[in-house]
């Protein structure tokens, strides 16, 4: 099989997004371009507030993962990459825009401006790691591990404050963010399970299945080994690991 190395579009897409945001944070434009729910004047923000952050450090948290997840959804679930991107994109924004600081929390007493791509930094993570569980293939299943290892801490952040203690010193986390993007992500590792790498099933891996490529593998094998026919005339179950 040849080797195709590495997907390029994984390394271009996450830098060419990390830059953007960095562009436009060095811009130091001024007034709100988050998502306000609810309001009119917020929709803008579904598109454009994961383009913006309120601190270098509030940016640079964002776009190490960016980076790794980008990387591991561009090269493991390239099928589906640009969809994910564009259409979890809206859609998380459209949640947050919608169902964000309704009020019934003593935290959302008021509306606010959310802003920050720590929504598709969520996104990409429960993907990622749903994907792997969902489909049961080994090598998606160990991508999966890998995400739980760097950033299994990062589903207390899908919970408002009343459940997670801020400290003062820290701004308010936009959890709706978090929640609605882990949502979006799990929700496309279930619609496109059956997109992309699968975990192969061979025909003997399922029991009672026995097809015409069973039978013609069992002919050759007797061919090669004649003396089994003669031990066995009639087998249950081919046996093809010493015929390759």
């Amino acid at each position: 099989m040849k080797n195709q190395g590495i997907n390029k579009e994984a390394i271009y897409v996450p830098i060419g997004l990390i830059s953007i945001m960095i562009i436009i944070h060095l811009m130091n434009i001024t007034g709100c371009y988050g998502i306000i729910p609810r309001y009119e004047i917020g929709i803008k923000g579904i598109l454009l507030a994961p383009l913006f952050h309120s601190s270098w450090e509030h940016l640079f948290n964002n776009a190490a993962p960016i980076l790794v997840l980008g990387f591991m959804v561009f090269s493991f679930y390239k099928k589906v990459a640009y969809s994910l991107l564009t259409v979890g994109w809206v859609l998380t924004g459209a949640l947050v825009w919608l169902f964000a600081d309704l009020g019934l929390l003593a935290s959302d007493n008021h509306i606010g401006c959310h802003i920050g791509a720590s929504g598709i930094v969520y996104m990409l993570a429960f993907f990622v790691f749903a994907s792997g569980i969902i489909r049961k293939s080994l090598p998606l299943i160990a991508v999966s591990l890998i995400v739980v290892f760097l950033y299994g801490g990062m589903l207390w952040g899908i919970f408002p404050e009343e459940v997670i203690v801020y400290t003062k010193e820290q701004e308010r986390i936009s959890w709706e963010s978090h929640f609605f993007g882990a949502v979006v992500g799990v929700f496309f590792a279930f619609i496109w399970r059956n997109v992309g790498n699968q975990n192969k099933k061979y025909s003997w891996h399922r029991r009672g299945d026995y097809v015409m490529e069973d039978e013609e593998l069992w002919q050759r094998y007797l061919e090669k080994y004649p003396e089994e026919e003669e031990a066995d005339p009639e087998p249950e179950k081919p046996k093809f690991k010493d015929l390759f």
